[in-house]
This record gives structure tokens, C-alpha cells and sequence, in this order.
């Protein structure tokens, strides 16, 4: 099945890197490490959220989300980027943002829209990745998520107003519809090449 092919060809990936670190020295993986520190980010920031510490709950939040902007010019810098890099860096950007949104939820319940519409831009991306079309992330991608961190921020802080978190989530969402659009819209141009390609 094209799902379990994806899911050994990520965990051999992951392997390979594993590997090239104990060969070559963990400067190239640098980048997938401040990667996967938004996988574990919300194991981090919730506790803090759980114990009223906001404020510290605040600032982990900002870390872990500017590892997400120096990750990947960390990678270009080194000349290391990776496919795997690239999944990685797609699931561990849903892992960041699902585990904080599902708290944030509870606090500001508008933000279940944006939490669907996640969920409708990772099966999109799923399927794309279980048909080997190699979804790629976009600048509207990367800049939803900036938008999607910045609302989670802003839920956090204490005495904010509301209306600013309004507006984000807003923005975000329109941003989500925009990134659902263009990663399904890559998607159906993939299919179409790969007929092309087996009808010539």
C-alpha cells in the first residue's frame, strides 16, 4: 500500500539522518533538530499553561515558533535541506500547532474553524504525500503558520483583547483557505503530469 511505503520511506529517512550524524557530526542536523522541538513543544508550553504560567508559557511559545523561520535558512545556509527535512518540518509544524490550538480551543472556541481547516490542509497533504506527489511548502503555507502562531500567542497572553485575537484568527483563516487552494491545486497538477507521462 502506498501508506505504508510512505510511512517505511519516511522512518529509513530518518534512519539515514541518524546515521549521517554519527558519521559527519551534528552540524547539518541542526535544522531538523530545532524542527523537531516544535513536536514536542506543546509537552513544554501546556504544563506551564496547566500552573497559570503564563508568562513563561508565553515565551516558550515565541522560541518554538521562531524555530520554524530559522530552521529552514539554517538548512539552505549549511546547504543541507532534505526531503526529509521538508516532511519533517511538515509534521512537526502540525504536532506545534494542533497540541496548543486543542487548549487554546477551550479559552476562545472560534478557533475550532481553524482547527478543521488544519486538519483539511493535512489530509490534503497526506493523501498528496501517500500518491508519492511530494507536496512542497509554499510561502501562503509559511505565512498561515505565522499568522496561526501569532493567534495561539496572543490566546496565551494574559489580558489581552479579544478583538485582536478575533482579527488573527480571522486572517488565518482566510490564509488556511488560501493554503488548502494552492496545495490541492498542486496536487491535481501532479496527477495530471504523472497521466500525461503514462499516456505518452
Amino acid at each position: 500500500m502506498a501508506m505504508d511505503y510512505t510511512i517505511k520511506v519516511f522512518f529509513k529517512e530518518f534512519k539515514e539522518q541518524i546515521d549521517d550524524a554519527k558519521k559527519n557530526g551534528i552540524k547539518k542536523q541542526i535544522p531538523n533538530i530545532l524542527t523537531l522541538s516544535r513536536a514536542i513543544a506543546p509537552i513544554v508550553i501546556i504544563p506551564a499553561i496547566l500552573c497559570e504560567r503564563i508568562d513563561i508559557a508565553t515565551i516558550e511559545l515565541i522560541i518554538f515558533a521562531l524555530t520554524d523561520f530559522f530552521d529552514g535558512r539554517l538548512a539552505r545556509k549549511y546547504n543541507c535541506v532534505t526531503d526529509f527535512g521538508i516532511k519533517l518540518d511538515a509534521i512537526c509544524d502540525k504536532l506545534f500547532v494542533l497540541g496548543l490550538m486543542i487548549p487554546a480551543i477551550i479559552k476562545f472556541p472560534i478557533l475550532l474553524i481553524n482547527l478543521l481547516l488544519e486538519f483539511c490542509i493535512s489530509y490534503i497533504n497526506i493523501l498528496s504525500e501517500f500518491k508519492q506527489n511530494n507536496p512542497k511548502s509554499n510561502i501562503i503555507g509559511k505565512i498561515k503558520t505565522f499568522f496561526l502562531s501569532t493567534t495561539l500567542v496572543l490566546v496565551y497572553l494574559p489580558n489581552i483583547d479579544r478583538i485582536y485575537i478575533l482579527i488573527t484568527a480571522i486572517l488565518t483563516f482566510n490564509l488556511q483557505i488560501l493554503a488548502f487552494i494552492k496545495y490541492r491545486d498542486d496536487d491535481i497538477k501532479k496527477d495530471q503530469i504523472k497521466k500525461e507521462i503514462a499516456n505518452s
